[in-house]
């Protein structure tokens, strides 16, 4: 939010676009951008979902973006007199035959609506969706179009408006055009309610040109302005939002080839993934930063990364868990230690934002089920009539598409393909999905879905989400089209004959305990003991939600010994990838056997083993 570091006006200002599923903390980020920004420098936060806006047209974006933008901020008078303008020629298409008479036509509107009152009568009946998506009440929008309309004449309400520099415009756009400017209103007006897309587009770049030159002309006039304008876009894979932002893109992109200076409007932007990565053309990961990288906005790098900059959030990380923990220290019972509570809520929710909330709300009204956080995914909230569980699983659903038709067909598909480890071995569960929903490539594609970098270029689920899903997945019926055996199966029989690790993984999720601990048994005189350990974590790392078809104990030899502390190994390993176990007990007694197998089997490859058993060790002495 500060000027260039190198002292410059001018320079790239990128989409700044939050990317996370539902529940990850991207609508918090804006509104904790506004409460910081509000009053200080023009800044608008608008939601087209919160004005009842399912239209595919970005102008009511752009409308509430001129109206959050004239809010008061000191320094500042916004005015968007070429936007009003425009929309004062498009208030009624002017279908004279006669050339000349349509100009005479033109000019007999401006001229009534230099009538300040007349001006606000229109704006108030373009308004209202506008209004909606900046949760403006009916009195707010009045006080706010009396502000407006005051900025466009010299002496405020009373005075007559006068639109022949607004008018000028229209003869260059800033784009070295020669237009006579009459004429060119006339040809905007005629166009307005054109279906066609081109004819559209035409009208939404001209109307996205107008709100820029509005806003460079407002900030020269600005007195000693340190910060830009700000829109705080959520819900961008909203149509009407995904297609203000194309047009901000192509817009800016022609005027930069004129040699316009470049606007103060930054652009931040929350997405799911779906409208942003198909019609944005952001499907490219290079460009998304981490979640720190919000630390510091004005950072060069930064301003330099290009149209869009990327961020994924996350989720809290432990030392943020750690103070939401501190700042309710009166609620914790004194047995509870801020590190036990921070380490069980983690365990489970992997940091995701609401979720955590959740559960911390929980916990403060019964800190006793920090030892059975299952009971707190089942509990009723915070809708009624549903489980946090379905809730959570509901809400990340729904960010993957608008299109609330296929909410349903996405959400049954979510929880098949949670089987796969990423991205690219999910595609082979396509044809156990609804037909539905084949044609949605976002369901593979998404960046806010698939976050998780994985080796040759593949992207995994965030383990808390596909944690919730795989247990809906376990609680499919045996004769369902896509089952847990059978998406596993399919898994298993579609892996490379070179990848052992990944079929023993779904072998082990198909409850074959035994066949996984014979060959990680033969594979422990083949492999040194780091390479081992890593196949291992690998093999448990869906947890355990279906029982293993056999685990008796193997006979009492030296050799079968050893076997029996693989399987011994691969047992505690796999219940403790289940983040729902949050006994300390139990949870200190599977620490505890594990160290003991990896002491067992350090004569194998002595270091590798005895670093896992003191890690281990040190996991069980903290929960005690």
């Amino acid at each position: 939010m500060k000027r260039d570091p190198e002292g410059r006006a001018d320079f790239p200002r990128p989409i700044l676009i939050l990317e996370g599923v539902g529940g990850s903390g991207r609508s918090r980020v804006l509104d904790d951008t506004w409460r910081r920004w509000a009053r200080t420098t023009p800044i608008a936060r608008v939601d087209p979902l919160a004005g009842g806006d399912d239209s595919d047209s970005m102008r009511s974006v752009l409308k509430a973006v001129m109206l959050g933008l004239t809010a008061e901020a000191p320094g500042y008078r916004v005015s968007f007199p070429r936007v009003v303008l425009a929309h004062i020629a498009m208030s009624a298409p002017i279908n004279e035959s006669d050339p000349e008479k349509s100009v005479r036509t033109l000019r007999e509107r401006i001229n009534t609506y230099q009538d300040p009152s007349l001006v606000v009568t229109l704006l108030q009946r373009l308004l209202p969706v506008a209004a909606g998506t900046l949760g403006l009440d009916a009195p707010s929008l009045d006080k706010t179009l009396e502000e407006m309309i005051g900025r466009l004449g010299k002496s405020g309400l009373r005075s007559k408006l006068l639109w022949r520099d607004a008018l000028a415009w229209f003869e260059h756009q800033d784009q070295d055009f020669c237009h006579d400017p009459e004429r060119a209103l006339v040809r905007l007006s005629r166009q307005a309610d054109d279906p066609g897309a081109g004819v559209r587009e035409n009208v939404d770049r001209l109307l996205m040109t107008a709100l820029l030159a509005d806003l460079r002309d407002s900030f020269d006039r600005a007195v000693n302005h340190p910060s830009r304008a700000v829109l705080l876009l959520d819900n961008g894979d909203a149509p009407s939002a995904g297609q203000f932002l194309k047009t901000l893109v192509k817009a800016r992109s022609k005027l930069e080839r004129h040699g316009v200076p470049r606007d103060p409007l930054t652009v931040i932007t929350t997405s799911g993934g779906y409208i942003l990565a198909e019609s944005a053309g952001l499907s490219e990961r290079a460009a998304q930063w981490p979640e720190s990288a919000l630390a510091d906005l004005s950072r060069s790098d930064l301003h330099n990364a290009g149209t869009w900059l990327r961020v994924l959030l996350d989720g809290f990380t432990t030392d943020a868990v750690e103070y939401l923990v501190e700042a309710d220290l009166t609620w914790w019972p004194p047995s509870l230690g801020v590190g036990t509570i921070t380490n069980a809520v983690l365990r489970l929710t992997g940091g995701h934002a609401e979720a955590t909330d959740l559960v911390l709300a929980q916990l403060r009204n019964d800190p006793k089920v920090i030892d059975d956080l299952g009971r707190v995914l089942s509990e009723h909230a915070p809708e009624q009539g549903q489980t946090m569980e379905s809730y959570l699983i509901d809400r990340i659903t729904a960010d993957l598409s608008p299109r609330k038709r296929l909410h349903e067909h996405l959400r049954e598909a979510l929880i098949t393909l949670a089987g796969a480890r990423d991205n690219e071995e999910a595609q082979c569960l396509t044809p156990l999905l609804d037909n539905t929903v084949h044609a949605e490539p976002i369901l593979f594609t998404s960046p806010s879905l698939w976050p998780m970098p994985q080796p040759r270029g593949r992207w995994a689920m965030a383990p808390f989400v596909r944690f919730l899903l795989l247990r809906r997945l376990a609680e499919r019926p045996g004769n369902h089209s896509a089952s847990w055996t059978r998406v596993f199966e399919r898994l298993r029989d579609h892996t490379a004959d070179e990848d052992v690790c990944g079929r023993l993984h779904h072998e082990l999720a198909l409850g074959n305990h035994e066949t996984v601990v014979t060959e990680l048994f033969k594979l422990l005189g083949e492999a040194s003991g780091a390479e081992w350990l890593e196949c291992l974590d690998r093999i448990v790392a869906t947890p355990g939600l279906r029982p293993p078809h056999d685990t008796t104990a193997p006979a009492d030899t030296a050799a079968e010994s050893r076997r029996a502390a693989v399987a011994q190994l691969v047992t505690a390993l796999h219940q403790l990838a289940d983040p729902v176990l949050s006994d300390r007990e139990v949870l200190r007694g599977h620490y505890t056997v594990a160290a003991e197998a990896c002491r067992r089997l350090s004569d194998a490859d002595a270091r590798p083993f005895a670093e896992r058993a003191q890690h281990f060790r040190k996991l069980a002495e903290a929960l005690t």
